[in-house]
């Protein structure tokens, strides 16, 4: 958890400087202009307040964010990790595949094996067609994933490529994205190996 902890200031750290930046300056540009002869004094006290701002939000922010995040993860049945910070979450398999297997095919079993999952659950899919598949989650989460996933065919081999997300811009998600990606993609991996040995569902 402290390592989340720690990874979520480094992710944040390029907001946390700009809030610094805009609070100092704002309280040193007000007290220079009541008085020009202060200057010194003023960015001493823009500084101390800059600072004093950005300390409430990183306590207040991150730990509130490594809280959900850990809540969210024991939810899903999943140890936290700094890996859930970074934004988009992603995840490559290749899995061997019999002549004659459709990207199709595999997409149309993987579908099938995610459905059967009580959480996260899915709300809508957004995109099903050959080798593309665009699922949206919202129960069970913080705020709405998007979920896709890329599968190409390549003679004897499937590539499949997947993509986690907030629905909106976000520099930090509470881990949602995470959390599908780490639940969805074992399911996925044995859904593409199952029809692509012969022994799917679908």
């Amino acid at each position: 958890m402290f390592s989340y902890w720690l990874a979520t200031i480094r992710r944040a750290a390029v907001a946390i400087a700009a809030l610094f930046v805009f609070c100092g300056g704002a309280m040193a540009g007000v007290m220079i202009w009541e008085d020009a002869s202060a200057w010194a004094a003023a960015l001493l006290q823009g500084t101390l307040f800059g600072l004093a701002v950005v300390a409430v939000v990183v306590i207040v922010g991150s730990i509130s964010n490594t809280w959900q995040a850990v809540r969210m993860a024991s939810r899903h049945g999943l140890t936290l990790s700094p890996e859930a910070v970074p934004l988009p979450c992603t995840a490559e398999i290749r899995v061997p595949i019999r002549p004659g297997t459709t990207a199709y095919q595999l997409t149309d079993s993987v579908l099938h094996a995610l459905k059967q999952l009580s959480a996260p659950q899915i709300d809508e899919v957004k995109e099903f067609t050959h080798g593309k598949l665009t699922l949206i989650c919202r129960k069970s989460l913080s705020l709405p994933v998007r979920f896709h996933i890329s599968i190409t065919t390549d003679r004897d081999t499937a590539t499949v490529t997947m993509d986690a997300r907030p629905m909106a811009w976000r520099v930090l998600d509470e881990g949602a994205s995470w959390c599908v990606l780490k639940t969805f993609e074992p399911h996925v991996g044995k859904a593409v190996h199952e029809e692509a040995c012969g022994t799917g569902t679908t």
